[in-house]
């Protein structure tokens, strides 16, 4: 009987965050991407294991906008690219002074992936001056990415002719000349780039050989990446500049929220591959690597009990 009692106590205890409540707000990214897509798979798995949580989508410009929304408590969790990530909490870049974050995991990495049509005369980053270049919203984390790429490359940024367009315009707008590249940092692939391969012959500007000089400027937050030919389509593969991505959110959600929304993004991985087979979901071996923003005390709580089941 003992035993029993014991038993259940200790089943309550660890399933103490599923009695979480109140709402939660998910700030993703632009329709037909990675954030949008791996978001709206992670309210679908949190409504199954926080019932008493109403989550909800909110479909946003990107990482910039993302961490505004947190501060003015227009959103509860976001999506973030790392170097957007250390600029908020360092009151750098688009912000005017520190934001206050926490993190719940890191993610997959993004790529910066700049498209042209295969018979462009545009060959390299260099060639984006004066052309119509379509890199993300104005709150955007590809917008933030694109300029820093254009520095090192040695572009004066007042050169490009920027379209603010989120990506399904972007990309109606590189296959009608509308705008003359397009640049998207996201993980890989994206739908709405493998539908734009499908239907308009693209080629990827290799990229790989700015990462030296961004990481001389900005820090160590960027890395060389492949980006394969097959799903867009490519003539050839290309190297490009990658980017950690992670899971942000406000200090004051709630704890238990923060821990059950950490345990979806981990425990119910066999379920959202099912719903989105073609996002590379984080292992938790490198999850709880977010800094210099901190882990959410609900996160780190997850991680360490996730350490004590290994023991046991």
């Amino acid at each position: 009987m003992a035993a029993a009692a014991a038993a259940l106590a200790g089943c309550s205890r660890d399933t103490w965050w599923q009695d979480a409540s109140g709402r939660l707000r998910i700030a993703t990214g632009n329709v037909g991407a990675v954030f949008d897509e791996y978001g709206a798979a992670l309210r679908t798995e949190a409504s199954q294991v926080l019932p008493g949580v109403r989550s909800e989508v909110l479909v946003t410009g990107g990482s910039v906008g993302n961490v505004l929304d947190l501060s003015s408590s227009s959103a509860d969790v976001a999506f973030c690219l790392g170097d957007t990530a250390l600029d908020a909490v360092r009151g750098e870049g688009a912000f005017d002074s520190p934001v206050p974050l926490t993190a719940l995991a890191r993610l997959y990495d993004s790529f910066l992936q700049i498209l042209v049509p295969v018979y462009s005369p545009v060959t390299g980053i260099q060639d984006l001056a004066g052309v119509r270049l379509s890199a993300g919203q104005t709150d955007s984390g590809t917008r933030s990415v694109t300029e820093r790429c254009l520095a090192a490359a040695g572009v004066d940024t007042a050169d490009v002719d920027f379209v603010a367009q989120p990506l399904g315009e972007a990309t109606a707008a590189l296959s009608s000349g509308r705008v003359d590249a397009l640049a998207f940092v996201s993980g890989f692939p994206v739908r709405a780039l493998v539908e734009l391969g499908a239907r308009t012959p693209i080629r990827a500007l290799d990229l790989g050989g700015l990462v030296e000089g961004l990481v001389s400027t900005w820090g160590p937050q960027y890395v060389t990446g492949p980006l394969p030919a097959g799903p867009y389509r490519l003539p050839a593969a290309v190297q490009t500049v990658s980017v950690k991505t992670y899971l942000i959110a406000t200090p004051t959600l709630r704890e238990d929220t923060a821990y059950g929304f950490t345990s979806v993004v981990f425990d119910r991985q066999d379920a959202i591959a099912r719903t989105v087979p073609d996002v590379r979901q984080p292992t938790v071996a490198a999850g709880m690597f977010t800094q210099p923003v901190p882990l959410h005390p609900g996160a780190l709580r997850w991680f360490r009990d996730r350490d004590a089941r290994e023991v046991r």
